[in-house]
């Protein structure tokens, strides 16, 4: 099973319209010359063309090799003229910012330009552009038009990590009998992003219809209070839906406008209690536009992370505090779960799910024992004890345990890293009853956690990096149900109270 983890979810959808270009008549076919010289030219860097992560120097081999495979003919003219996939590409191309890119990072206006240019030179420069233009396209859909590792090399570490094969993609688009199926198929599958896709035009065309007003600053709004500022509330919720249009006008903020606010309180991770304070009104006055910026922010970040994944797999919405379950797109199981903290940041990668350890040892990491372990153990020598951790003399699995009291835990500090420390099963193991695991470099995994209490929060970044699920038993029997020997709540609960550590592999990895 494929574990993949993002960073955000909205939805809706409109329509666009482009203007496709009138063919000119009496267009020269380039010259082989004509092409040769485009090409000697360093036509990645000339035609600025430069892909993230691509070598231009390698796009330009490539393109030498495509032409040079074509007898030198231009790949994209038919008759003289731009065929029917120029056409379809240049559709496609001039649509791209309904996936949230610009259509000018991929020269449209000066394809269109050239389009009815009637020289071999223009010829040939458009027939080239086309091909680099093609490759770009991809590329940007397939891993973005940015560099995550940028950003944060350790947070994005992962993400981004595919290749693309220009003269595959290219290959592809000249030999498929649908250019604009292929190019369409490019994008990720996966619901999230066709949700963001449609939201993305949805709140386009509120930005358009002028978005909708500020509300001024004030005191607190609580249920059943009277305040001038309600028309300007209603009138917001109704823009973006959480308020079905209505007459009503509402003289007091009355219970069906409550709900609607907790509604929109919960599209923003704010606390849904129905009280409009400071940050339920910046929330309110965000602009239309700015909510644009950060849908098409979270459609690229998709596009870091692999688009096809067969069979069923687990999505993790950090910033949603989320998990998803799907199978073909079909969503099965969703639950809370708790995140990172600010300076322990959840990293973007993806896994696959291996196996699922009921009643798992914690062993302890290094920077906890620094940070944590050691000073408390400073303030209470009985600390490992109250709280089942036990001390063993190296990694080893045969390493023997030694008595905490033999260490001085004063002058300790970093060496303590020489030692293992280890909680053990129970109710207090701050991995819970259950842990899934999915190897990776992160030392990132599912698990329970025993401060269930912190699930009621709505913000909720409080572990160390490793994602706590909300609900541990109903997502052990939907990742081991496709096992030879699925096992039901009933059965995950008589093994917990077993108090015996146990691990149960995935038939499926």
């Amino acid at each position: 099973m494929r574990l993949l983890i993002f960073f955000c979810i909205l939805s809706f959808f409109t329509f666009l319209s482009f203007v496709s270009p009138v063919p000119a008549a009496g267009l020269q076919s380039p010259s082989h010359q004509a092409l040769a010289d485009i090409l000697n030219s360093q036509p990645t860097i000339s035609l600025g063309m430069m892909t993230v992560g691509i070598d231009p120097d390698a796009v330009d081999k490539t393109l030498v090799s495509l032409y040079d495979e074509n007898d030198m003919q231009p790949l994209w003219l038919e008759n003289n003229q731009p065929g029917s996939r120029a056409h379809d590409l240049l559709r496609t191309l001039q649509h791209s910012d309904l996936d949230g890119l610009n259509p000018d990072d991929y020269k449209v206006a000066e394809i269109l330009t050239l389009w009815h240019q009637n020289d071999e030179t223009s010829r040939a420069r458009l027939d080239v552009l086309l091909t680099l233009v093609l490759g770009r396209y991809v590329a940007d859909m397939r891993e973005g038009s940015a560099d995550p590792c940028l950003l944060d090399p350790k947070l994005f570490a992962a993400a981004r990590d595919q290749e693309v094969d220009i003269l595959q993609v290219v290959n592809g688009a000249l030999y498929t009998d649908n250019i604009s199926a292929y190019l369409q198929n490019q994008a990720p599958a996966h619901f999230p992003y066709q949700g963001l896709r449609k939201e993305l035009a949805h709140f386009r065309r509120l930005s358009r219809l002028g978005g909708w007003d500020t509300i001024p600053g004030g005191k607190t709004i609580k249920p059943n209070m009277s305040d001038p500022r309600l028309p300007l509330i209603v009138h917001r919720l109704k823009i973006t839906g959480e308020l079905q249009d209505s007459t009503t006008y509402f003289q007091r903020y009355e219970p069906v406008l409550v709900e609607a606010v907790k509604k929109f309180q919960r599209h923003f991770l704010l606390e849904p209690d129905g009280i409009i304070g400071k940050k339920t009104l910046t929330a309110l006055n965000i602009p239309v536009d700015e909510l644009v910026r950060k849908i098409i922010l979270n459609m690229e970040r998709w596009r870091w992370l692999p688009h096809r994944l067969d069979g069923k797999r687990i999505f993790v919405n950090i910033a949603g505090f989320r998990l998803f379950g799907a199978t073909d797109e079909q969503m099965e199981i969703t639950m809370p779960v708790i995140v990172g903290r600010v300076y322990h940041k959840t990293p973007v990668f993806t896994g696959s799910l291996r196996y699922v350890e009921v009643n798992p040892y914690w062993n302890v990491p290094d920077s906890i024992a620094v940070k944590e372990i050691v000073p408390s153990m400073q303030k209470d020598p009985n600390y490992l004890k109250n709280h089942s951790i036990r001390i063993f003399k190296g990694w080893a699995e045969d390493a023997p345990e030694i008595d905490p009291t033999n260490i001085n835990w004063k002058i300790i500090g970093k060496k303590i890293k020489r030692y293992r420390l280890r909680q053990d099963p129970g109710p207090e193991n701050s991995l819970g009853r259950i842990k899934f695991i999915f190897p990776n470099t992160n030392n990132i995994y599912l698990h329970v956690t025993p401060a269930r209490q912190l699930f009621k929060r709505t913000i909720r970044s409080f572990s160390h990096g490793c994602i706590r699920v909300g609900k541990p038993l109903d997502l052990g029997v939907y990742v081991l149900k496709e096992n030879k020997k699925p096992l039901d709540i009933d059965q995950l609960r008589k093994i917990i109270a077993g108090k015996k550590r146990k691990i149960i592999l995935l038939d499926k990895r």
